[in-house]
């Protein structure tokens, strides 16, 4: 008779509590019903931590020194827009205090890549790109003989076509301009009317006139060199690339490159040496 009331009590807790879950099972916070109050208590003191700006007295000189670049420009933001807001002796200080430790911080970097340019001059584009007067005159001079060269050694496989109207003033600038380059280089520059050759211009995709286009000697391929009117050195300087395109000698990434800059810091295709372990 005991055993038998004992082994009633214990399917009556059994089953009490069994109800209790299975009526809080589709309720708390599993069911987005309410936040833990571990969870909100947390959130409300991390609300309250970064509601404080922050101050410069929060870190050390060298914490701030060693700040990854992200980090240092949040902080220097917050110290300008806290400056702004409440402009306090503490605040303003604060923010000119910080713009000190990046001025210092970009001297840094610039005295090291001094450092690195003289030590290992292949990193630099002095050499290809001299600042000094005479430097930069003999760069002038060997870009004008390598133009001059290029020009004549192609002047019989390349022609530049000349489209213009008679009623177009700005061809009446650039014809005595024209005139001067075939005088200089022995190129041959063909005259093309568009108003009696719509078609040839249609080709050519011409819009506007004046506008000059190169062509090569048993090559369908052409270059626009210019549309509108251009100098005479202008000319020299987009026929000479345009020539440079349509022979293959380089790449449109190659665009800007001369033959003497090929290996240095403008070239664009150099691969660095593999490291060499120290």
């Amino acid at each position: 008779m005991r055993n038998l009331i004992v082994a009633c009590l214990l399917l009556v807790f059994a089953a009490t509590a069994s109800a209790d879950y299975y009526s809080e099972a589709g309720k708390g916070w599993w069911w987005y019903e309410k936040e833990p109050p571990k969870a909100t208590e947390e959130k409300e003191k991390n609300r309250d931590a970064g509601s404080r700006p922050a101050k410069l007295r929060d870190y050390t000189y060298d914490q701030i020194w060693d700040m990854h670049p992200d980090n240092f420009e949040k902080l220097a933001e917050g110290l300008k827009k806290e400056a702004v807001r409440n402009p306090s002796e503490e605040n303003v200080r604060d923010y000119y205090e910080v713009q000190e430790i990046a001025r210092k911080k970009a001297l840094a970097f610039t005295n090291v890549s001094q450092y690195v340019w003289q030590k290992y001059p292949e990193l630099s584009t002095k050499k290809d790109y001299p600042i000094t007067t005479p430097g930069n005159l003999g760069r002038i001079s060997r870009i004008r003989e390598e133009k001059s060269r290029k020009l004549r050694e192609n002047r019989n496989d390349f022609a530049l076509i000349y489209f213009f109207r008679q009623d177009c003033s700005f061809c009446d600038e650039q014809a005595p301009i024209l005139e001067w380059f075939t005088n200089s280089t022995g190129w041959v520059v063909k005259r093309v009317n568009t108003q009696e050759n719509p078609g040839l211009a249609a080709r050519f995709h011409v819009e506007i006139t004046p506008t000059l286009v190169l062509i090569q000697k048993g090559n369908q391929d052409y270059f626009p060199v210019s549309s509108g009117v251009i100098s005479a050195d202008e000319i020299e300087d987009r026929t000479y690339r345009a020539v440079r395109l349509l022979k293959g000698e380089i790449t449109p990434e190659e665009f800007s490159l001369y033959d003497f800059q090929r290996g240095g810091g403008f070239d664009v295709k150099k691969r660095p040496p593999a490291p060499t372990e120290k």
